[in-house]
């Protein structure tokens, strides 16, 4: 009994004894690889004005206090599907509410600064003096801006005229008015609004009335 209280007897700590290393653990990092947040730091384009453009108006946000000059950075770096185009209609009518109470003698009117492209729009028959800056015209849309003695301006051209971006009016287009965005969702569905593929609409509204069209729908109701 003695020989084993002395087997089990915990050793004597020894200064001179070396420590010994545990071996590196690793870290559980299951989930948390997918960011739920992510904000674009860096543009992936490969234009090389759009670069240059990035690189103005970030060092002009950082510099000034104008939230305009932010706003612009961000949007610069959004991808071209979040860079939406704007119809030189929707231009037309916007600045008009904008500028309706406005005496033209006194002030001027502001410019419409648009982040993505500005295209023609053949229903709008007559089109005021506009004062427009955007990364890119249509060739029409550029056509119709000055022939009714407006301006087309780029924004390297901005960062001269309004640093801080005063008098100027921030537009952006709708990034749900592709052609595609009206096809999602299951056409046919009783209470649904999505666009079908096929060229007869009859035949894909029928899905989902009976088994024989596809499937039946609970939710349909012969009225």
């Amino acid at each position: 009994f003695c020989t084993l209280l002395c087997f089990f007897k915990k050793p004597k700590n020894n200064s001179k004894t070396k420590k010994q290393k545990l071996p590196n653990m690793g870290v559980d990092l299951h989930g948390v690889q997918k960011s739920k947040h992510f904000v674009r730091r860096a543009s992936d384009t490969t234009n090389p004005y759009i670069k240059l453009l990035i690189k103005l108006y970030k060092f002009l946000s950082s510099r000034t206090k104008s939230a305009f000059n932010t706003t612009v950075y961000k949007r610069l770096l959004k991808s071209r599907r979040n860079r939406a185009p704007i119809s030189l209609s929707r231009l037309a009518i916007v600045m008009k509410r904008k500028t309706v109470w406005q005496d033209a003698s006194k002030t001027k009117a502001p410019i419409a600064v648009v982040v993505g492209d500005v295209l023609d729009d053949i229903r709008l028959s007559k089109l005021g003096k506009l004062r427009v800056c955007a990364l890119r015209f249509s060739r029409e849309a550029r056509k119709r801006i000055e022939g009714a003695g407006g301006e087309c301006i780029t924004f390297d051209q901005l960062a001269t005229i309004a640093p801080t971006g005063k008098n100027t009016y921030l537009m952006r287009g709708k990034h749900t008015g592709r052609e595609s965005e009206k096809h999602f969702g299951a056409a046919g569905i009783p209470g649904g609004h999505a666009k079908p593929y096929v060229s007869s609409r009859g035949a894909e509204v029928s899905r989902g009335r009976r088994a024989g069209k596809g499937y039946k729908s609970k939710a349909f109701k012969h009225h």
